[in-house]
């Protein structure tokens, strides 16, 4: 009876071991097989049509956040929330919209971005 311990202890962790490898192996081939949709960071330049004012808006694409927000990243919009409204960035045309609501109807403003190089 001794010896069949003896056995199975050995082989107990030969086959944790075995499968640790295996889940390694599985995770290191997923990471390696996602293909980056962008860089890690982007920046962009925005301007405010009406007024001219222009401030940048920095994309952190690991984390998925827009300047430390929580966001929605895909390949052809970035979408956030800051404060009450909602940001929605067209990436194909730079055109931004912010998204206001209120009990009294919100609003909608346009705005125009660029990446930074």
């Amino acid at each position: 009876m001794s010896d069949d311990l003896a056995a199975g202890s050995i082989e107990r962790p030969r086959s944790a071991r075995a499968a640790a490898i295996r889940v390694l192996a599985v995770s290191a081939a997923l990471l390696l097989d996602r293909a980056p949709a962008q860089a890690a960071a982007l920046a962009f330049q925005c301007v405010n049509s009406a007024s001219g004012a222009s401030w940048k808006v920095l994309v952190d694409d690991e984390r998925r956040t827009v300047d430390g927000n929580p966001a929605q990243i895909s390949p052809s919009h970035i979408s956030w929330r800051e404060g009450t409204g909602i940001y929605d960035l067209d990436r194909a045309t730079g055109a931004l919209t912010f998204t206001n609501a209120s009990s009294t109807g919100g609003y909608t403003l346009f705005h125009k971005c660029q990446p930074v190089r």
